[in-house]
């Protein structure tokens, strides 16, 4: 039986694109035999704790804002996924954190997935730190031992070290989509191209029967 092809997924919390990217890989994962693997990447590490207003990236009447938004809406509603308008840019770091915290207790997926519908289908800060704890408490997990690795620092440097390591890999942007170490796709793309490439590449389908 043929291995499943392993797809890498550099991804941050608060990259609207990583949110449609993510159900890219809910969709291609039911039609193909991968293994995925979530890398986490702080896109914006110079976004204060407490946040960053819209405005302060791009002023009211600025073009690229009106575009960049219609833009996003289109793409979003295509994937099928519920968008509200947050005019707040939150810090990443500790939603990141959260997540590895979740990885390591087996409960990756769910974090995932409730950190990326807080943030854009609810809009709540996920760099307050109360908020990511609350989403702890959510998904099931000890909320004191998340205080506890909060205060220890751990997850701080394992993101950092994570992010330092990407950015020397030369990822700059999320999604950033590697496919079995041989083919990079960045931003997020539609269905099909994710079905080329992995179909080029070799990636066995699930609806096709296995050879007798």
């Amino acid at each position: 039986m043929a291995e499943p092809l392993k797809v890498t997924v550099v991804s941050d919390y608060v990259c609207p694109w990583c949110y449609v990217g993510a159900r890219r890989v809910q969709q291609f994962s039911e039609l193909f035999e991968v293994e995925v693997k979530w890398w986490p990447f702080e896109l914006h590490p110079e976004t204060p704790i407490e946040g960053r207003h819209i405005d302060q990236i791009l002023p009211p009447g600025n073009p690229r804002r009106a575009a960049m938004r219609d833009h996003l809406r289109t793409v979003v509603a295509d994937a099928d996924l519920p968008l509200v308008s947050n005019r707040m840019v939150a810090n990443s770091h500790r939603a990141l954190e959260a997540a590895e915290f979740a990885r390591d207790r087996g409960k990756f997926e769910e974090m995932h997935w409730a950190l990326l519908n807080a943030y854009f289908a609810e809009g709540r800060n996920v760099g307050d730190l109360e908020v990511v704890t609350e989403i702890v408490r959510a998904v099931g997990l000890d909320v004191d031992e998340w205080r506890a690795e909060v205060e220890s620092g751990r997850y701080v440097e394992l993101i950092d070290f994570a992010t330092q390591v990407a950015r020397q890999q030369g990822v700059t942007s999320t999604p950033t989509m590697v496919f079995d170490d041989r083919f990079v796709l960045t931003g997020a793309q539609d269905l099909n191209v994710y079905v080329d490439v992995l179909t080029r590449m070799g990636a066995k389908r699930k609806d096709v029967p296995a050879e007798a």
